[in-house]
């Protein structure tokens, strides 16, 4: 069984646009952060997402605020399939290719960049999402049925591609049919109590 989702880049462009502008905490203790406006969008064939736009960072030195503004930044967001012991994982790669900081003064300018750098590498592990945990499903049939019958349908394998058009994420699915062990044990108790009582009749008799 395989499922596929189709996002276009218009429907990216909403995505992020309903994001941003956003501001981001660098150092939550200095009072340091980060505020992204809306960013352009492009899809890049065979590659990822990428985004470029600009940023201000609040950043401040010996107590004094510094204004800081990123004239220009750019991030390629490079999606792949992870494979975990028991999971499959979309996975978005984040790759820095270019971060023009302008500062005042410009003595830690390499300070704020590093800090951004290292705030990406911190966070890259959340730019991910178990899709085989979200998806796969097991549902006890009603108790009408007989023998009590569970269903089981596992998201097991996923591809993803990237067109100038287009994201695509195909993910194959095992589905099954199996006897429950509580409707098993539920069955074997009442054949024991049906047999304990044709015996205590006989006995009776």
């Amino acid at each position: 069984m395989l499922l596929t989702a189709v996002l276009t880049r218009d429907e990216i462009e909403r995505l992020v646009a309903s994001l941003t502008p956003v501001r981001i905490t660098i150092d939550e203790r200095r009072g340091r952060s980060i505020t992204v406006g809306r960013p352009k969008v492009e899809l890049v064939s065979g590659h990822g997402l990428r985004l470029r736009g600009e940023a201000h960072v609040h950043w401040d030195f010996i107590a004094l605020p510094i204004p800081v503004t990123i004239r220009a930044w750019q991030v390629l967001l490079q999606p792949r399939i992870a494979s975990g012991e028991s999971s499959q994982v979309l996975a978005c790669n984040p790759v820095i290719e270019e971060l023009d900081v302008k500062m005042v003064p410009g003595f830690v300018d390499e300070k704020v960049a590093d800090a951004i750098r290292g705030l990406i590498e911190k966070h890259r592990d959340r730019l991910a999402w178990n899709f085989s945990r979200t998806l796969s499903r097991r549902l006890l049939l009603p108790e009408k049925i007989s023998p009590t019958k569970t269903f089981e349908i596992l998201a097991v394998e996923g591809d993803v591609s990237v067109t100038e058009a287009e994201m695509r994420l195909a993910v194959r699915f095992d589905a099954r049919f199996f006897d429950d062990a509580r409707g098993v044990v539920a069955d074997a108790a009442e054949a024991s109590n049906r047999t304990s009582g044709t015996a205590h009749a006989s006995s009776v008799h």
